[in-house]
């Protein structure tokens, strides 16, 4: 490969691992947690639980795909692989991970536009525009540079989620709720908080610039993944514990305004770190799309612009442009809630196509190389992404539908796109 279109190999174990817990921890307790609140009540908890399970489910099949393929374009490049007759499949999901991708970085910038009011009058759109473009501009400076931010981010979130589990431990019986857990809204709030899961299937876009892919990744996918689900369970279990639901549903700043109510003065010491958090998160977001744009392009599937290289950086600051530009425009939308589900659904569209990928595999490449190989199976059918396809499908079926329609017009876009690049 020309090495005008390689990435550098920058990224060890540990930084993977922050990056995971990062991007995870940042894109869920401090933008959606108030939200979902409002749907599962008591059982917030259950809700997170659930989105754990489904996301290690698919976790497998990243981990999997990631070593057996790897590539920066992650979703995209394993369709290609399991239908190489099929341009058409593999361009319409990577361009629905992109626009996802992007709603996930618009979603956090508005949280932090939230967190930020609390401190400066600022309107939540131009503080929201602010983060997206310097975060842009730092992913386009170097991966090295942007992890050793993360890595110091990542720090500060992680702590902020101690201090609300803490607090909440003071206000009471902390695990009370898990003895009258119900199943009222639990589905619902976890097809909301699955949103806070996305993450580590981050890490698989920046497979090219990890030096020891096949060991590592799959490593940092469940060490992220298990990280961030202790943290979850128990911080929500804490927050309902310290105000009700349904005024964690009607705060922009939800935990910041629950710790207020246990230690008065508390709540501006979290609202600064949920600003550092969800800058972290959008910072990842931005890094990872603008990778799989790049591999779009590096394969003639996007202009080949977006595979330039900044000299000297070896980043793709094109692609980069491209995805703040996409989350710019999903700015505007300013709820957090139906951008969180846009980008749920996205994702659960691009796990549904790794697991299919992963099956169709196993049958049309059963002697390929595969480092790491997702356990069980029945004769050369593996039974976790059976599992994983089912459970994802059960997450769906609890959208609202205004979300199955916006969804709809991503998907339409992006064939449309596809028919356009025919030409």
């Amino acid at each position: 490969m020309p090495r005008s279109l390689t990435l550098k190999r920058v990224l060890g174990p540990v930084q993977l691992v922050f990056y995971g817990v990062g991007v995870i921890v940042g894109a869920g307790v401090y933008s959606v947690i108030g939200s979902a609140a409002g749907i599962a009540q008591q059982n917030l908890w259950l809700s997170f639980a659930i989105g754990a399970m489904v996301a290690l489910l698919t976790g497998f099949s990243y981990a999997e795909m990631t070593t057996s393929f790897p590539s920066s374009g992650a979703e995209y490049q394993y369709l290609r692989e399991a239908l190489p007759q099929s341009d058409s499949a593999s361009f319409v999901v990577g361009l629905v991970i992109l626009i996802g991708g992007a709603a996930t970085a618009a979603t956090v910038a508005v949280a932090f536009g939230g967190y930020l009011r609390t401190f400066a009058d600022i309107p939540i759109w131009l503080s929201a525009s602010a983060l997206l473009a310097a975060c842009t501009a730092l992913s386009i400076w170097g991966l090295r540079e942007s992890s050793w931010a993360n890595i110091l981010f990542t720090a500060i979130e992680v702590a902020g989620l101690i201090l609300v589990i803490a607090a909440g431990s003071t206000k009471g019986d902390l695990f009370k709720p898990v003895l009258s857990a119900t199943g009222n809204g639990v589905l619902p709030a976890a097809a909301t908080v699955f949103f806070v899961y996305l993450g580590f299937e981050k890490i698989a876009n920046m497979t090219e610039e990890v030096r020891n892919p096949s060991r590592d990744i799959p490593r940092a996918i469940f060490f992220s993944i298990a990280i961030t689900t202790i943290l979850y369970i128990l911080v929500s279990l804490a927050v309902t514990g310290m105000a009700s639901p349904n005024a964690l549903a009607r705060s922009e700043a939800p935990l910041a305004m629950a710790m207020e109510s246990v230690w008065p003065g508390a709540g501006n010491v979290l609202g600064a770190i949920a600003i550092f958090s969800t800058a972290n998160t959008v910072l990842i977001s931005l890094i990872a799309g603008s990778r799989l744009a790049y591999s779009m392009a590096r394969d003639n599937q996007l202009p080949r612009i977006f595979a330039s290289l900044l000299p000297v950086r070896d980043t793709p600051w094109v692609a980069a442009t491209f995805i703040f530009a996409i989350s710019e425009l999903l700015v505007p939308v300013g709820d957090v809630k139906i951008l969180a589900e846009l980008s749920s659904l996205t994702a659960l569209l691009a796990f549904l196509a790794v697991n299919f990928a992963l099956i169709i595999l196993r049958y049309r490449l059963p002697d390929h190389d595969r480092p790491f190989r997702v356990p069980f199976a029945i004769g050369r059918l593996p039974v976790i992404p059976v599992v994983a396809i089912l459970s994802i499908c059960l997450l769906m079926v609890n959208f609202d539908w205004e979300i199955y329609l916006a969804g709809g017009v991503v998907i339409l876009l992006s064939g449309l796109a596809y028919m356009l690049r025919l030409r």
